[in-house]
């Protein structure tokens, strides 16, 4: 009989103190919530749907569907909904690595592999292995990567590459000299790459060695599993999201896991035993009687992320609005420059703005081209200034970003690095009424289209025309509209009939010709 584990209680008062805690939230079904949060409140969420299988991270055995030499990619079939996208850049030249794992057609390499074209470097019908590097957002399938990497806690294995390097993360020179020493000392194996995470820096050489031996034995599996499934097969899955965030997020700055469900608990325990037994003291049971969460009130923080305006504490305001293709963040006012509008605190509004647009693309992780439009400012001091403040912000993202400077209309354009759904994209999808615009057409636009249908519906079947509408407007159009439509009935001697229907969308208009 296996030992008892004794489960550390959870007696911390859910109030404001200077405690940083991790917050697992998995006892709900359906759905895993990892949330970081600090004496200044929410600094970090991951959400993600139980059961996910074509996420970031996994690995494939796919089939090439076809090589688009205009595209420059192939598109590849790993089992999901739709075929995977593999840029000719995310392709190991020759034709696409690992022979040793995968059977191929023999070809003879070019002299020049820099110049190949997809339809040189594979072939429809041939096995790949691929990794998802950017989950499918709408229309589009996942962008998929043949440069395999394995995440540990401190390091990461790269097999299809010989590179030994430290994250760029790590700016101090010294610090990454002494870090690549420590990893040659390891004596890793001479065909794979590694990276030191950020996570590895001031760890022993036996906690680098631990996450060695593990990243290699996992490597070894994948290989032999790869050689025996059949296209298109999964490999291998990323571990859940609670055991990638004690691994990726989980560090010395945050003073306590909390963990809402026992058996998880007990996963998170195994998990730290065997790579941070240093912080096991850390770990503690969720036990109480209301939501985790509302426990330590963020709960309302994370349902405001997805409402469309944000308050700054000032009085001003970030409208931010969402599409397929990019993120526009607009910077209001509001009641903040009620006093006057002077230099000095349209640049403490912008600056303000600035932080939080940071934290909400952090939070919401929104990704694509971002276009902020800030209050004017005529000084480029000023303009430098909001600028250098967010690029500082900006740093404490783990997405990779690009920013422009801000223009002298205040506007500043930048990209963020899209891996996965965006938070808002996770949880709703669009409106099959409104189309996603937000908006339905106003009962003059009603009015008027339906006296258009109306006029022809009769014309091109010789009918009595029947008329289904959202109660909301059927009655106004009724009325208001009342003349020109016995104008028609009287016309063309038939009858028009409005209906109305609360099933349908307050905007719809469904004609029915009754001979």
């Amino acid at each position: 009989m296996g030992k008892k584990r004794r489960r550390k209680k959870n007696t911390n008062p859910a109030s404001s103190d200077n405690i940083r805690r991790m917050l697992i939230n998995v006892v709900d079904p359906g759905e895993i919530r990892v949330a970081i949060a600090g004496p200044n409140g929410l600094e970090d969420v991951y959400i993600e749907k139980s059961g996910g299988e074509f996420v970031h991270g996994n690995l494939f055995k796919g089939k090439v569907e076809n090589a688009e030499n205009n595209l420059q990619a192939a598109f590849v079939n790993i089992g999901a909904e739709k075929n995977g996208f593999l840029h000719q850049r995310d392709i190991i030249p020759p034709f696409g690595g690992y022979d040793d794992i995968l059977k191929r057609r023999r070809r003879k390499a070019p002299e020049d592999i820099h110049k190949m074209q997809p339809s040189e470097m594979v072939y429809k019908g041939q096995e790949l292995l691929v990794q998802i590097t950017r989950e499918a957002v709408s229309t589009k399938g996942p962008s998929l990567t043949t440069y395999v990497s394995l995440p540990g806690r401190y390091l990461v294995l790269m097999p299809s590459v010989k590179k030994r390097g430290v994250s760029r993360k790590i700016t101090d020179e010294k610090e990454r000299n002494e870090l690549k020493k420590a990893l040659e000392q390891l004596d890793p194996p001479k065909d794979m790459g590694f990276i030191i995470r950020t996570a590895g820096m001031g760890k022993g050489r036996e906690e680098l060695q631990r996450d060695l031996d593990y990243l290699t034995r996992l490597w070894t599996a994948i290989c032999e599993r790869a050689k025996k499934v059949k296209a298109p097969a999964t490999i291998y899955q990323e571990s859940d999201l609670v055991i990638r965030a004690i691994r990726d997020y989980f560090n010395s700055e945050i003073d306590e896991l909390v963990v809402d469900a026992p058996d998880e608990h007990e996963r998170a325990e195994d998990f730290l035993d065997l790579l941070m037994p240093e912080y096991k003291e850390r770990l503690k049971v969720y036990d109480g009687t209301d939501p985790i969460f509302h426990h330590y009130k963020i709960e309302e923080e994370i349902d405001k992320l997805f409402s469309r305006s944000v308050r700054l504490k000032s009085g001003g305001e970030l409208v931010i609005e969402q599409t397929e293709a990019m993120v526009t963040i607009d910077v209001n006012t509001g009641s903040f420059l009620k006093g006057g509008s002077s230099r000095d605190m349209i640049l403490q509004l912008n600056k303000e703005a600035a932080a939080e647009v940071a934290r909400q693309l952090r939070l919401r992780d929104m990704g694509g081209l971002i276009m902020i439009d800030f209050i004017d400012m005529e000084s480029q001091d000023d303009r430098r200034a909001v600028e250098n403040l967010l690029r500082t912000e900006m740093e404490k993202d783990r997405a990779r970003v690009t920013m422009l400077p801000i223009s002298a209309l205040g506007v500043m354009e930048m990209t963020r690095q899209r891996v996965r759904k965006s938070l808002r994209g996770t949880h709703y999808h669009t409106c099959p009424h409104c189309k996603g615009s937000g908006m339905v057409k106003n009962v003059d636009a009603l009015g008027s289209e339906l006296i258009r249908r109306v006029r022809a519906e009769i014309d091109e079947k010789d009918a009595d025309v029947i008329v289904r509408m959202h109660a909301s407007v059927a009655l106004p159009i009724a009325n208001t509209y009342r003349e020109a439509l016995a104008a028609i009935e009287h016309k063309r001697e038939r009858t028009v009939t409005i209906i109305a229907d609360s099933s349908l969308a307050a905007d719809e208009i469904i004609l029915e010709s009754e001979v």
